[in-house]
């Protein structure tokens, strides 16, 4: 049979040339195979952004599938997006963890890591980035980290929280201090907080309760006087609030604190103090008895009792009065 592409010479037309193995190159194009689609330039930034929009639409109903697409996109779209797409990115994979229950230490890392990308990129975002992860450090009982992160954005006083929002944040970041033992910073902490919703009518809860802690830190790291001053004052607040258990707390401290002076002298009218608080537990109780009430009585008479035992001694027993640690009955928010 004929070969019908073998040449006059016997060879076939590709061994002589006459049918070309490939195209003619076009002048100026290169003859190298083109890439994969997957390995083109910019193909991953694109992967990274559909891989986004999946997270987006599945963020409602389904936080941690979008969590594991975001967390993907982060990994392929890592060498081509630039700096503020991924922090954009990190910052939506913040928000699918926060969205889950029992991930505060997740949280705290994502949050940190987010608001170390938007540092060179916006201020602002890394504050508040920052304080998210505080937030999340202190509620895992993590309380160093938690100061921490804190301490980045609020030594500096660079996050632009409306008052109330910037009282609670640092409310809560002189609360870890207070966990650390570091209770001057942690008092200084307390009163810039409640100096920032002094006279809001609608933040005075907080504000006594702001007062009040601010007093515990004090007397904690030795200010004693400071402390007596705002263990009264917040007391005067509660009391304006009608609330009865954290104003004889802080009436009792008062009073102790009067008892014990510098060198054991009496710093105070004592007995009037306490003389007045078991004045208006009475009243209450007689009025409209509870348990609450008839609590707080028989623990103000007892320590009545503790304090005239005390004034009344030897003055051996006098130079440094007992008293219970004053973070017994501070109850943090």
């Amino acid at each position: 049979m004929t070969d019908p592409f073998a040449n006059k010479g016997g060879g076939s037309a590709v061994e002589s040339g006459a049918i070309p193995l490939s195209a003619p190159a076009v002048p100026g194009e290169s003859t190298a195979p083109s890439p994969p689609e997957h390995l083109r330039p910019g193909a991953a930034a694109a992967a990274a952004r559909r891989l986004a929009g999946i997270a987006a639409i599945r963020l409602a109903d389904a936080p941690a599938a979008a969590e594991e697409q975001l967390r993907r996109a982060l990994v392929v779209g890592c060498g081509e997006l630039d700096g503020r797409e991924l922090a954009q990115l990190r910052t939506r994979l913040v928000t699918a963890i926060a969205a889950q229950p029992d991930r505060d230490r997740d949280l705290a890392r994502a949050a940190a890591t987010a608001a170390a990308c938007w540092q060179p990129i916006s201020a602002a975002d890394a504050a508040h980035l920052w304080v998210v992860a505080g937030r999340a450090w202190a509620r895992a009982g993590r309380h160093a980290e938690a100061v921490t992160a804190f301490d980045r954005p609020l030594v500096t006083d660079g996050v632009g929280y409306p008052a109330g929002e910037l009282a609670l944040v640092r409310g809560e970041f002189a609360e870890s201090l207070m966990r650390l033992g570091r209770y001057r910073q942690a008092a200084w902490q307390f009163t810039e907080a409640a100096r920032l919703i002094a006279g809001t009518p609608a933040q005075r809860r907080l504000h006594a309760d702001l007062v009040w802690s601010a007093a515990v830190a004090r007397e904690c790291c030795g200010q004693e006087s400071e402390a007596l001053g705002g263990y009264l004052r917040a007391a005067g607040l509660w009391g304006e609030l009608g609330k009865i258990v954290p104003r004889a707390r802080c009436l009792r401290a008062a009073a102790w604190l009067q008892l014990r002076g510098p060198g054991g002298r009496i710093r105070g009218p004592w007995w009037i103090t306490v003389d007045v608080l078991m004045a208006e537990l009475n009243r209450l109780q007689a009025a409209e008895p509870a348990a609450h009430i008839a609590e707080e009585l028989a623990r103000t008479r007892g320590q009545f009792a503790q304090m005239c035992a005390q004034a009344s001694g030897p003055a051996g027993d006098r130079a440094v009065p007992e008293r219970t640690d004053p973070l017994e009955w501070w109850r943090p928010r």
